[in-house]
């Protein structure tokens, strides 16, 4: 009998479990029923102070009263689609990026550390001529959580370690611009 005891302990709360989802099962397909419609629609749902939360989506069936004519602009598929003009000049762009690697050794506690390597990224190599400095805005409990990269070489790269999730800022300044460029981040491990 004493063989047979760990075994009846583990399958306590599965056979409970499914014994439950068999004799309610008529209200869990009203209740699935329920939530797929209400999430279609576009409504949100929630389930437990901290349960489950779907949030407002856009419904898949137009609601509301008819737009009237005009209300709403036009596409003009045909320029879309049309040869740009030679006077049409692109803008240039500069985007913050960066990668995070896993760094086990310098874990302290309960918290484990990411590498983090941030940079500029221009459309075109020549974009980023014309930066000359980047202000990364840290979250304030790093060392030194405003940091001054001028280097070129490395896109104005910033190397350094951390954990949980913050916004990573960077004030871009441009040699042609009197106010930064102001870019932002989503860091999160």
């Amino acid at each position: 009998m004493k063989d047979w005891i760990p075994l009846i302990q583990s399958l306590i709360w599965p056979v409970l479990i499914v014994g439950l989802v068999i004799k309610f099962r008529s209200s869990l397909h009203r209740l699935a029923d329920t939530i797929t419609s209400r999430v279609s629609q576009g409504a949100s749902f929630e389930a437990g102070a901290s349960g489950v939360r779907l949030g407002p989506a856009s419904p898949q069936t137009p609601s509301g009263p008819e737009p009237e004519p005009g209300a709403q602009p036009l596409l003009d598929a045909a320029s879309a689609s049309a040869e740009p003009r030679p006077d049409t000049t692109r803008a240039n762009t500069i985007h913050l990026v960066h990668t995070a690697r896993r760094e086990k050794q310098l874990d302290r506690g309960n918290y484990q550390y990411h590498g983090i390597h941030a940079f500029l990224v221009g459309d075109d190599d020549r974009d980023l001529d014309r930066v000359t400095k980047v202000v990364y805005h840290l979250h304030p409990t790093f060392y030194e959580p405003n940091r001054i990269v001028t280097d070129r070489k490395t896109d104005f790269a910033l190397r350094t370690a951390g954990w949980g999730m913050f916004n990573l800022t960077a004030d871009v300044h441009l040699e042609d611009r009197a106010t930064p460029l102001r870019l932002e981040r989503y860091i999160n491990f």
